[in-house]
């Protein structure tokens, strides 16, 4: 290779500033987009546990509940919250079939009990108090419950049936 005079061969094994802030200016993009979807997961993946979890809860209530056991810490006295922590310690059944069995949900958090309350309520009936379940609705984030709703019991010697009617 022929050089002219002052001329000196030079091997380039770096970025020059202007393509290290090119770089930089990149990543930052792609990283204002992605975060995001990232936070979006993250929320869907936190709601998705709590409503398995909230399910989770109820199910044992209604266990419990069968059993005649009495579990369900009343509102007055920490409600939802209370009672999904106390199922996560455990209850043991007093007497019946099942006698000495210990209930136990076991591997969940405060703040999984807490986020798991969003979706229960403790549904108060002749005999027993329970948490049951409520789904939630889609694209609002509420609870499926309206104060439009009026409930209606029909009941016979071998049947109770609790009806929801949408009153307008």
């Amino acid at each position: 290779m022929i050089l002219s005079r002052g001329a000196t061969l030079r091997s380039r094994s770096g970025l020059s500033l202007t393509e290290l802030l090119v770089v930089v200016a990149a990543i930052g993009i792609i990283a204002a987009i992605a975060l995001p979807s990232v936070s979006n997961i993250r929320d869907s993946a936190i709601k998705a546990a709590a409503i398995q979890n909230a399910k989770n809860i109820s199910s044992m209530s209604e266990a419990l509940a069968s059993l005649g056991v009495a579990h369900v810490i009343p509102d007055s006295m920490g409600g939802v919250e209370a009672t999904g922590r106390l199922l996560r310690e455990g209850v043991i059944v007093p007497e019946g079939p099942m006698a000495g069995e210990k209930f136990i949900l076991s591997g969940m958090t405060d703040d999984d009990v807490e986020e798991a309350a969003k979706y229960l309520t403790i549904e108060y009936d002749e005999f027993n108090l329970r948490l049951h379940y409520m789904e939630p609705v889609e694209n609002t984030g509420l609870l499926s419950i309206s104060a439009d709703l009026m409930l209606c019991m029909i009941e016979n010697s071998t049947t109770r049936v609790l009806l929801g009617v949408l009153a307008k």
